[in-house]
């Protein structure tokens, strides 16, 4: 007897929704059906990967697990809730809504809550790796939920974009990781640029220092992933908007406030950031070296 496919709808296909979107029809296993407010760019995508694409939200309704991929955890609930706080999506009770977004994780709970009152459940599955790792299916998925079935329900889909699935705990706890996580992803982004531009100030050659780094002590993602073409090389594309990733500190700070934490580290980064991000605006992250640099 042939077994249903899961049907699954994605929301939102920016820099990484339309890779991770991708990997889902790639895996065949699923009934995929895409949404995005550009609606062009959802039917050009569907008809590329031989998927559906739905030009409501409410057109989700027939989906057993439905994902967002958007760039706050505000647009997440004005997607999914209307202003009184009903789901926007009339899907059967028993729904499993996956936020992979990079979200608040006091807003998710909040989310849930009321999701969970129409009868739905919520997962939170934030994603580490940036656009090469969604593309190449290889993202690390941070995987809150206060409900373990709901959480089975949704690790088939969310394992056709990810190489590893880390279970955090309750809902938000894979929020507060993923924002924590960023954190310390800019401290070294914004440390090693501070080296660089003492360095360069010394005399010392960029790209030999990225080389040095590299080879020491001093090694992250940053020094292998980012410096080398995105800040060396001045390529400055790394696909990771400086707002978004100045929101994720912005978050790593509320949750070491919350926590009566002192927080000096991470209150200086989301200094330096707060202020590169009202000089530049809506640029690559990696734009923030050269304020830095000029200031």
């Amino acid at each position: 007897m042939h077994t249903p496919l899961t049907r699954v709808g994605f929301i939102g296909l920016g820099v990484m929704g339309e890779p991770m979107a991708s990997n889902i029809a790639a895996s065949g296993t699923f009934d995929l059906a895409l949404f995005d407010v550009d609606t062009a760019r959802a039917a050009e995508l569907a008809a590329r990967l031989g998927v559906s694409a739905v030009a409501d939200i409410a057109g989700l309704a027939d989906r057993d697990v439905i994902v967002t991929m958007l760039p706050t955890s505000a647009i997440v609930r004005g997607a999914l809730l209307d202003d009184t706080g009903r789901p926007r999506i009339p899907a059967a009770p028993g729904t499993v809504f996956v936020d992979m977004s990079s979200s608040d994780p006091l807003e998710t709970v909040e989310t849930g809550r009321l999701l969970a009152e129409a009868g739905y459940a919520l997962v939170d599955a934030p994603v580490s790796g940036a656009r090469e790792r969604a593309m190449t299916g290889t993202l690390a998925i941070m995987l809150g939920a206060d409900d373990d079935a709901a959480a089975e329900r949704a690790i088939p889909v969310i394992d056709t974009m990810s190489s590893r699935i880390f279970r955090t705990g309750g809902l938000g706890t894979g929020d507060t990781m993923k924002a924590l996580n960023n954190f310390v992803a800019a401290a070294a982004f914004t440390a090693a640029s501070e080296a660089l531009i003492a360095g360069q100030d010394f005399g010392l050659d960029p790209a030999v220092m990225t080389e040095i780094f590299n080879a020491s002590t001093g090694q992250s993602f940053v020094t292998t992933h980012v410096l080398p073409d995105h800040v060396v090389g001045g390529a400055y594309g790394s696909g990771f908007a400086l707002p978004l990733f100045t929101k994720d500190v912005r978050i790593a700070q509320r949750v070491q406030q919350a926590a009566n934490r002192s927080a000096p580290v991470c209150d200086a980064v989301t200094g330096a950031m707060g202020d590169a991000l009202e000089a530049l605006g809506n640029v690559d992250h990696t734009h923030a070296f050269e304020f830095w640099r000029d200031r």
